[in-house]
């Protein structure tokens, strides 16, 4: 037990940090969608994840079988495979959230800018929606795909997410699947969001304290 004491207890769920990273255009002028995801709003989507997790690593395997008499069939692997990574997010009265990754959604599918009206209840009643025969027209995914950081943190003496022992980061990272956010009347709750990503790799990160033997 001393040992794990050293080492600074247990590991808890509820230490982690996720990250949202794109790369600017032609223009180094930021996306659309990032319009609400500004030094400003970047805080409470980021703070607001409130359920993550560490991808999982599998692969995909054949068999070998007849090498020697009497043996069984031999697995092994030959492909790796990286599995989509879901995130939940608690959604603050301006749900920003929500009009985050769903303009980041419509700008995907060519959707143009996003539909803005005053936020009044009147004024969503008097709201139009797009052209009946608009068309949906594919960006390339160098355009919207983004580099994206789940950070296992853990307390420290200074702060509750001193340290880091391990990061990874998911390569062309786009959401593909936006589940419904269910609303009822009865008692009320806060209202949450489950996004579905999908990404090409990912790239794991060891954080080693200083001065530990190799």
């Amino acid at each position: 037990m001393s040992k794990i004491g050293a080492q600074g207890g247990m590991s808890l769920t509820t230490g982690f940090d996720v990250q949202f990273d794109f790369a600017l255009g032609k223009d180094n002028q930021p996306k659309p969608f990032e319009n609400y995801y500004t030094s400003d709003s970047k805080s409470i989507v980021n703070m607001f994840c409130d359920e993550a997790q560490l991808p999982n690593v599998q692969s995909a395997v054949s068999t070998i079988t007849g090498r020697y008499l009497g043996e069984g069939a031999v697995y092994y692997p030959h492909t790796r495979l990286f599995t989509d990574v879901s995130l939940s997010f608690l959604l603050d009265a301006e749900m920003i959230p929500l009009k985050f990754f769903t303009a980041w959604y419509d700008y995907i599918f060519g959707e143009g800018d996003q539909r803005i009206f005053n936020g009044t209840f009147e004024g969503a009643l008097g709201a139009k929606p797009r052209l009946r025969n608009r068309i949906n027209r594919l960006k390339y995914p160098n355009t919207y795909v983004c580099t994206a950081r789940i950070i296992k943190t853990e307390p420290g003496s200074t702060s509750a997410n001193e340290r880091a022992p391990i990061t990874y980061i998911l390569e062309n990272c786009y959401p593909y699947s936006i589940d419904a956010v269910p609303l009822s009347y009865g008692t009320s709750q806060i209202a949450r969001l489950s996004v579905n990503f999908y990404y090409s790799r990912h790239t794991i990160l060891y954080g080693e304290k200083e001065g530990r033997k190799k």
